[in-house]
């Protein structure tokens, strides 16, 4: 067990973490003992005794419908998803925050955290998947996104994080995407697929039972003709 990245900076993100609200990623110390705890079912991180509450991929928050929420708070999670999937799981994580609600993020800038590692012989974390991960980068992200309004940054904290607050301007859009009906969707699909499938099959067994029964046929009237030769 080791200090989290959130008890390192605890005193400036906690504040930020009220009502009901998530900690993805907590490792084990949820930025408050309110914070609904979410992670892998068997987290990697290993910082407190808190057990997961909510088990599962962070990219689907399907316990949730729009706008459920008074907050997510995430600490040194984000970075771990590569360039094209940072985009995606920010969208996911404020589908959830309703209105004016808050989207509080602890995160490492790259460029410094390999620096502090070289200084310091700390080993690196390879799950870092961005090159160049830092706040201009989230900054970036969210703006694309285009529903987030940053309220407070912290660019400095320690040797290689910095916190980032957004609030949600407007709520998720009736035409987002249902991830539960997409679910329902897919499961149509594949019983559709599956269904094909064992047609296709019985087609296949019946042609290659007629062609059978062809050649069988072949055979036999070429032996009477053979016969009568």
């Amino acid at each position: 067990m080791y200090a989290s990245e959130t008890s390192k900076h605890r005193d400036v993100v906690a504040a930020y973490c009220t009502g009901y609200g998530l900690d993805i990623g907590f490792g084990g110390d949820p930025v408050t003992p309110a914070s609904v705890r979410v992670d892998m079912r068997q987290p990697y991180a290993h910082t407190g005794a808190a057990p997961v509450q909510l088990g599962g991929d962070c990219r689907d928050l399907y316990w949730f419908q729009n706008d459920a929420l008074d907050y997510v708070y995430s600490s040194h999670v984000l970075e771990d998803f590569s360039e094209s999937e940072t985009e995606p799981v920010m969208r996911e994580w404020t589908r959830v925050i309703r209105p004016s609600g808050s989207l509080i993020l602890l995160l490492p800038d790259q460029a410094r955290y390999v620096e502090h590692c070289k200084n310091t012989g700390q080993p690196h974390n390879f799950q870092h998947s961005v090159d160049h991960f830092s706040l201009e980068y989230v900054l970036g992200v969210a703006e694309r996104i285009g529903n987030l309004n940053p309220a407070a940054q912290h660019p400095y904290l320690g040797e290689y994080s910095f916190a980032v607050v957004f609030t949600k301007t407007a709520a998720s859009s009736a035409a987002s995407v249902d991830l539960a009906e997409l679910r329902a969707q897919l499961e149509v699909s594949r019983e559709k697929c599956l269904a094909l499938s064992n047609e296709r099959d019985e087609l296949t067994q019946r042609l290659e039972r007629i062609e059978r029964d062809r050649a069988y046929q072949l055979a036999s009237k070429a032996r009477r003709i053979l016969r009568r030769g």
